[in-house]
C-alpha cells in the first residue's frame, strides 16, 4: 500500500469513528481499558506512562522522559483531580482524531501537486 493509500485509509477510518458514536465509544473503551491496567476505572500517571512506553517500544522509538509524560497527563486531566476519566480521554481522542483527519487531508492535497 502506498503512502497516499495509507493516508486515505486513515482519513476514512477516522472520519467514520468521528461520525459514528457507537464506533467512537468502542474505540474509546478499547483504548481506556488498555491504559487502565489495574481496572479501577481511572487512569493514573503511572498507567499513562506505562502505556506510552509500550506504544513507543512497539514503534521502535524511545519513550518520552517522565517529565514529558507528566505534562501530557496534566493536559488530559481537565478537572485536576489527578486521574483521567473516560470523559477526559474522550475529549482528547475526539480532538486528536479531528486533527489527524485534517493532517491527512493536507498531506493528500500536497501529494497531488
Amino acid at each position: 500500500m502506498s503512502d497516499e493509500e495509507d493516508l486515505r485509509t486513515t482519513q476514512d477510518s477516522l472520519t467514520i469513528l468521528l461520525s459514528d458514536d457507537s464506533a467512537f465509544e468502542s474505540a474509546l473503551n478499547a483504548i481506556y481499558e488498555a491504559i487502565d491496567t489495574n481496572g479501577d476505572g481511572r487512569l493514573d500517571p503511572s498507567e499513562l506512562e506505562r502505556y506510552i512506553g509500550r506504544a513507543c517500544a512497539k514503534m521502535g522509538v524511545d519513550g518520552p522522559a517522565p517529565a514529558q509524560v507528566a505534562g501530557v497527563f496534566k493536559q488530559l486531566d481537565l478537572n485536576n483531580d489527578r486521574d483521567i476519566s473516560r470523559e477526559e480521554l474522550s475529549v482528547f481522542l475526539r480532538h486528536f482524531f479531528q486533527e489527524q483527519v485534517k493532517y491527512c487531508a493536507l498531506k493528500l492535497r500536497a501529494a497531488r501537486r
